[in-house]
């Protein structure tokens, strides 16, 4: 049986040296977030043969997805999974796969899967110029709404996160709770934020925030994921203010046009924030299968 193991804030450059691809763009490529996110997913890492396996848990200890193993020997793990799922006896499912690690997987298991495409789990990808300067019609709507903002709030400014100014940024993730009626008690994504601000430094974060009269009214905050792409973690902005989110997202865009693409994850399933997404015109529309095996 396999030793799954939860993921070690000091092994996040060990994990990332098995999924190490200088033009990778999906998020399985970032184990900052995977860590950050690690205890609400309950994921977790083993290893086999100089390989590494993800998987993600249930609440009862089951697995309900395996990710596809990298590293030395993808097949010999693969065969572990297999053998691992035969102890517990459960059906082996591959989670979160990429149209990559879907073919991986076909590949060396002809015919013994069924994939379905997952409709909430895909990664919305942006030319990070695009989101930056957002030329020509398509994102003219886009340039009338920051216009907009900044002619509204002309004493609006922004700063990067710092360890000075990390309670900004956690200040505004208190007020959208605020606003949209959260308790932040109980609200997971509170504390996987306050994880990340306290160690902005040690998992090499960059973020910005927006200040209007000096009070912090939006916050982004992202890690990268290879040379060419960065991944935007977490943004909050208060719609009280109008326009906060486009500023924030065009302002911080600006700040990482060093990189070819930026990633801005999911969409959750939830269609509000898909048709957000999918406003923005991404590049790419990353998508993700789960594959059951026949037997």
């Amino acid at each position: 049986m396999l030793n799954f193991q939860n993921l070690k804030k000091s092994e996040i450059k060990k994990y990332r040296s098995y999924y190490s691809d200088p033009k990778a763009v999906g998020l399985e490529y970032n184990f900052v977030s995977a860590y950050l996110w690690a205890r609400e997913y309950d994921i977790k890492v083993a290893f086999f043969d100089d390989t590494l396996i993800k998987a993600y848990f249930r609440d009862n200890g089951t697995v309900w997805g395996y990710c596809l193993p990298s590293g030395k020997n993808v097949k010999g793990a693969a065969e572990a999974i297999f053998a691992d799922a035969r102890e517990k006896n459960e059906p082996v499912c591959f989670g979160y796969l990429s149209q990559r690690e879907r073919e991986t997987l076909e590949s060396l298991y002809p015919d013994r899967f069924e994939f379905e495409r997952s409709d909430s789990t895909q990664d919305y990808i942006y030319f990070s110029d695009s989101l930056a300067y957002l030329a020509g019609k398509k994102y003219h709507s886009k340039r009338n709404h920051i216009s907009k903002f900044y002619r509204t709030y002309d004493n609006a400014e922004v700063k990067s996160i710092t360890p000075e100014n990390i309670g900004d940024a956690l200040t505004v993730v208190e007020l959208w709770c605020e606003e949209n009626g959260i308790d932040r008690k109980t609200y997971a994504e509170y504390s996987i934020i306050s994880d990340a601000l306290e160690n902005l430094r040690e998992f090499e974060m960059r973020g910005i925030i927006l200040y209007v009269d000096q009070k912090p009214i939006a916050m982004t905050l992202g890690s990268e994921i290879s040379p060419i792409c960065f991944d935007v973690n977490f943004e909050k902005a208060l719609t009280a203010y109008d326009g906060s989110y486009a500023v924030i997202n065009n302002e911080f865009a600006k700040r990482l046009t060093s990189y070819t693409y930026i990633n801005r994850e999911e969409d959750l399933g939830l269609e509000g924030l898909r048709k957000s997404k999918l406003s923005y015109h991404p590049a790419i529309i990353y998508d993700r299968y789960d594959g059951v095996a026949k037997w």
